[in-house]
């Protein structure tokens, strides 16, 4: 049985309109053209902005909070003029960068990876990140590692151009700042993955090899002015006298009178990973055939200076290894490693290649 309200809906098409006496209907030809109007008062936008000496402004009359709101605007154009903002007036005015790190480091940051299509915005961004590592490491450590974190995740992205603008903005890093760069958890296993990848620029690629020297210059620990603990002394109680040709005045002199080697963990904090046999093997298994293949093809001598530069400092930490003895085939590793290397410089009659090399004979 078919209720009321099935035949209802089964007969909606076909339903006669009832109209009002004296109420015409409108023409389906004509067009309505009424336009009603809304007011929107923006009382906070109108205001004229007045730059004073502690909040100047932009040529957009923007303050550096505002602008840096705007680096993260969805719309690529706004981002790009925020970005030749933030450039101008810290250009002009760099005492703000220290006070402002906490908001430019992540505002910047996030851009590395969103720099590839428009060189242009590259170019704008490589001047703001160089006028924002102008400020000393003790201000940027504490913004550092989130640093670091948005340069290691455009590594790993898909574009060439931002692998590269990565690799060359950690390269300023590892100049400006060697011992932050050295005090990061992830940046050393980072980098030397990338090298080890097929993600990596060219050999010849413009600061690729300095990139790979200031990496290594930085994790390069240099102990010789270091004091050492062990000196054996003889001391005579009832005299006083030192059986020892040790002069305590001078061993103490630029010692801190605080820094207790046996109790304090200062001393053994600072390891870097070129004193880990495993951390060396895997930094020099990348090397090694870059470095084979710049002494092979760079016949003009272009990139020697940091191709020797990089082969030396590798060796000078591959023959001072304290603790080898760790890995039981490391001399056999190392001579594996580096076999394409000497074949290389066997063939090369440069003075400067035969000395950087001079340490493969040892393996």
């Amino acid at each position: 049985m078919v209720t009321k309200k099935k035949k209802a809906k089964k007969n909606a098409d076909f339903k006669k309109v009832k109209l009002k006496v004296g109420k015409k209907l409108k023409k389906t030809t004509t067009t309505d053209t009424t336009i009603t109007t809304k007011k929107v008062v923006l009382i906070s936008q109108l205001q004229e902005k007045s730059e004073t000496t502690s909040k100047p402004l932009s040529y957009r009359g923007l303050s550096l909070d505002e602008l840096c709101r705007q680096l993260g605007h969805f719309n690529r154009s706004v981002r790009r003029d925020a970005l030749m903002g933030t450039k101008q007036l810290l250009t002009s005015r760099p005492d703000l960068i220290e006070s402002h790190l906490r908001t430019l480091i992540p505002a910047v940051a996030r851009l590395i990876s969103d720099c590839g299509d428009d060189p242009a915005v590259s170019g704008h961004l490589r001047a703001l990140l160089r006028v924002i590592c102008s400020v000393p490491p003790n201000a940027m450590s504490a913004h550092f590692t989130l640093f670091v974190a948005h340069l290691l995740h455009a590594l790993t992205h898909n574009e060439l151009r931002v692998r590269n603008f990565a690799f060359s903005t950690i390269g300023s890093l590892l100049t400006s700042y060697p011992k932050l760069c050295s005090c990061n958890a992830d940046l050393f296993t980072a980098f030397v993955k990338f090298l080890g990848s097929s993600r990596k620029p060219a050999w010849n690629f413009p600061h690729f090899l300095e990139t790979i020297e200031a990496f290594v210059k930085a994790y390069s620990i240099d102990k010789s002015g270091q004091r050492n603990f062990c000196e054996e002394v003889q001391l005579n109680m009832s005299d006083g006298r030192i059986s020892s040709k040790i002069n305590l005045v001078k061993v103490f002199s630029k010692a801190n009178p605080f820094d207790f080697p046996v109790v304090n963990s200062s001393a053994s904090a600072i390891v870097s990973p070129l004193e880990i046999p495993e951390s060396l093997l895997k930094l020099c298994e990348v090397c090694a055939p870059i470095l084979a293949i710049s002494l092979l093809e760079d016949r003009t001598g272009t990139f020697l200076a940091p191709t020797t530069s990089i082969l030396s400092l590798l060796g000078k930490a591959a023959l001072n290894l304290p603790n080898a003895f760790l890995v039981i085939d490391y001399a056999c590793r190392m001579s594996q490693i580096w076999a394409p290397v000497k074949k290389v410089t066997a063939s090369r009659k440069s003075g400067t290649v035969k000395l950087a090399a001079q340490w493969l004979k040892d393996f």
